[in-house]
C-alpha cells in the first residue's frame, strides 16, 4: 500500500511540476481559432483550466489505454512523438498550430488522463 501511495505522490508532483511549467510560460489571450480540448464521453472531470493558453483538463475515465490513444488520434491525428516513463504513456499531437500533450496513467483500475494545450 505505501508503495501505491508513493507513486501517486510522486505523479501528483510530477503533474503539478508540467502544471507549473506551463502557467509560468508566456500566457496567450484565447485566440479566434481557440482549440477545445476533447474529453472522453465518461470522463469525470477533476481539473479544468481552459480559459486561455497555456491550457489544462485533467479527467479519470474507465476506457482502456488503447482506446483513449485511439480517440485522441481522431480528434487531432497522429501523435508526433509517443514516450513511455514509469507507466506514464505521454503522446504529443500538434493539430491547429496548437501543440497538445496527452498523459495516460493508470490509478486505481482506471486511466487518469492529463491534457495540455500550448501555442
Amino acid at each position: 500500500m505505501a508503495k501505491k501511495t508513493h507513486k501517486a505522490l510522486l505523479f501528483s508532483m510530477l503533474c503539478s511540476t508540467l502544471f507549473t511549467a506551463l502557467v509560468t510560460t508566456q500566457t496567450y489571450a484565447a485566440d479566434t481559432d481557440k482549440l477545445t480540448i476533447e474529453v472522453m464521453s465518461d470522463a469525470k472531470v477533476f481539473a479544468k483550466l481552459d480559459d486561455e493558453l497555456p491550457a489544462v483538463v485533467n479527467y479519470f475515465t474507465k476506457r482502456s489505454e488503447n482506446s483513449i490513444l485511439a480517440f485522441y488520434e481522431e480528434k487531432y491525428g497522429k501523435a508526433i512523438s509517443s514516450n513511455r516513463k514509469r507507466g506514464h504513456l505521454e503522446n504529443s499531437f500538434l493539430s491547429n498550430n496548437h501543440n497538445i500533450t496527452v498523459i495516460i496513467s493508470e490509478r486505481n483500475n482506471q486511466r487518469q488522463v492529463d491534457v495540455m494545450v500550448t501555442k
